[in-house]
């Protein structure tokens, strides 16, 4: 399963589950079960369930990806999966039958379960807390509007706790603000260094700076560890251990110090 077409479609896939389980998460957040992403991820977690059916996905040569993968056919370590399970025993005690958001629970339903199970756990003192620790952390104008979006998200999953996802999403936005900042360069204005730019992952990405020498090499070994306690935190028997353990507000602080400095 290393045909390129192949991987690269699963890695499109995989990205187009992690933005949709970011907007899961706000709209969980926000109450707004009538939210259509909570049908859009269900579809596409079947999507990519129905394409793995095909596929050895133990034979990826891409660690990440291959655990992404491994992880979705499993319901496994994604915030998505934790809360699914959290609303299936919330609502159906005793059961194991995987549960469909978009047509199982009402909106009335949703804020039952949200009360007796979820804001019950909630410590006010600890969310104002967070929401002014994280308030304080500020980026620059010059970052652009569509990932300056993702960082407001970002900050509000960590005001709620989401710890987890809070450091999953920041690499996913470290991905985007890489790609976004090498647009610039020469070898990727031409439509097959376009094409090649949307393809490549994190790490390629990581790698190919640092050998071209494109931004100051702080920025990118930041990144690297990053990468490797969000690959652990996703991953915790599988993959590597990180050299340096970080604390989901460290992984945020120095996401968007990167994203400071790529776009200076």
């Amino acid at each position: 399963m290393n045909n390129i077409e192949t991987v690269t479609q699963f890695r499109q896939l995989i990205a187009e589950f992690k933005e949709k389980e970011q907007l899961f998460i706000r709209a969980f957040q926000d109450d707004d079960f009538e939210n259509p992403v909570f049908g859009a991820i269900d579809d596409l977690v079947i999507k990519i369930k129905e394409r793995l059916a095909d596929y050895d996905v133990l034979r990826v040569d891409d660690l990440s990806l291959r655990n992404d993968l491994c992880a979705i056919r499993e319901n496994k370590d994604f915030r998505y999966f934790q809360l699914l399970e959290l609303i299936n025993k919330a609502n159906n005690p005793g059961s194991t039958a995987p549960l469909v958001f978009r047509s199982s629970l009402s909106p009335e339903r949703w804020h039952e379960i949200l009360a007796d199970d979820v804001l019950s756990q909630v410590d006010p003192n600890i969310l104002i807390t967070r929401k002014m620790e994280i308030g304080a952390l500020l980026v620059g104008k010059t970052i652009p509007a569509h990932i300056e979006k993702h960082l407001i998200l970002i900050k509000e999953c960590y005001a709620w706790s989401f710890d987890s996802a809070a450091a999953i999403y920041c690499r996913t936005v470290l991905e985007e603000g890489f790609k976004e900042a090498l647009k610039s360069r020469p070898e990727f204005r031409t439509p097959a260094g376009k094409k090649d730019l949307e393809e490549w992952s994190l790490d390629w990405l990581l790698n190919h700076s640092k050998k071209k020498k494109y931004f100051y090499l702080e920025a990118i070994e930041r990144a690297y560890k990053i990468k490797e306690n969000v690959n652990h935190l996703v991953h915790p028997t599988s993959a590597k251990q990180p050299v340096t353990r970080m604390s989901s507000m460290e992984i945020i602080k120095d996401a968007f110090y990167i994203l400071e400095i790529l776009f200076r």
